[in-house]
């Protein structure tokens, strides 16, 4: 073998070596990129949590002081004080309410519907379903409605009432409701319906004894988020109810933005305590989203 054989045949097993290193190193680097990235989104997410605790622990000289001091202050409770005793427990109790007869609600008519809607054929069910898909984004724009809605619930005397509220809520969540659990329903093999119909189940039976158990994390995740939505929704429950018992909780922190200014430690505080129920949900909850919405992204 000549020399410039050897070198070569040399070289090739140098760059062997040195080959598999360069793509070990490559996902590290790619790893400690996306941990860095998602360590700074954390980081500018928790930095508004972060302010807002702490202006309502502050005296009200504190929040006008100027440098704004952020931990050089003697911390006080008079703004939550202040925020209990205005009421807004009562206000937090009403919105709990809501949400939870939503949640029930939604769930309760989004599965069967997208039962239908998966396992069945009739008339118009490809745009009725599309129709429906394109309905989610109301959850979000529910102004553009408000108007509407006012005039029809006044005119049947539905305003101003404890169901008020949750027939509003499950009217705009519904339509996300059907299409989190229709993909999931789309996984379960009809195969299953079809053995349960020759033992001589009822398309009831079929829904209650496999589908319903089947569909859980999606009825999981489903419910989260309809929650959230409603828990959050402010347009509609500033003006379809107007009594101090029935207002929910987002109008309840809007009283703190007074016309002569905004009170920023009350307003703070009361945020605070608004989002108790939320981190609560999520601590919970939260890993049934990434399951349920995922669940039916695999089908067989």
């Amino acid at each position: 073998m000549s020399a410039n054989s050897v070198a070569t045949a040399r070289l090739s097993a140098g760059h062997e070596r040195v080959l598999p290193s360069r793509r070990r190193a490559l996902p590290l680097v790619g790893g400690i990129i996306i941990a860095a990235l998602f360590s700074l989104l954390m980081i500018l997410n928790l930095l508004p949590l972060v302010w807002g605790m702490l202006t309502s622990l502050k005296a009200e000289p504190d929040l006008f002081r100027f440098p704004p001091v952020i931990f050089d202050f003697a911390p006080t409770l008079d703004n939550y004080k202040r925020v209990i005793e205005s009421g807004f427990l009562g206000n937090m109790q009403a919105s709990l309410i809501y949400c939870v007869i939503t949640v029930v609600s939604a769930l309760a008519l989004a599965l069967p519907a997208a039962y239908a809607f998966d396992r069945f054929n009739f008339p118009f069910r490809q745009p009725l379903f599309l129709l429906i898909v394109a309905s989610i984004p109301l959850s979000l724009g529910a102004a553009a409605l408000l108007i509407p809605n006012y005039l029809y619930f006044t005119k049947l005397g539905l305003t101003n009432a404890w169901f008020t509220l949750p027939l509003i809520y499950t009217a705009h969540q519904l339509p996300m409701a059907i299409w989190i659990i229709k993909g999931t329903l789309e996984g379960i093999p009809k195969e299953l319906d079809e053995a349960a119909i020759a033992d001589g189940a009822s398309h009831f039976g079929i829904l209650r004894h496999i589908i319903l158990p089947l569909s859980r994390p999606a009825l999981g995740a489903a419910g989260v988020l309809v929650f959230v939505g409603s828990w959050n929704e402010f347009v509609a429950s500033s003006v379809m109810v107007d009594s101090p018992a029935l207002r929910p909780i987002q109008p309840a922190i809007y009283n703190f933005i007074g016309f002569f200014g905004r009170e920023w430690g009350p307003l703070t505080a009361s945020a605070m305590l608004a989002i108790i129920p939320i981190l609560i949900t999520f601590a919970l909850l939260g890993r049934l989203i990434v399951s349920g919405l995922t669940k039916g992204s695999v089908k067989g």
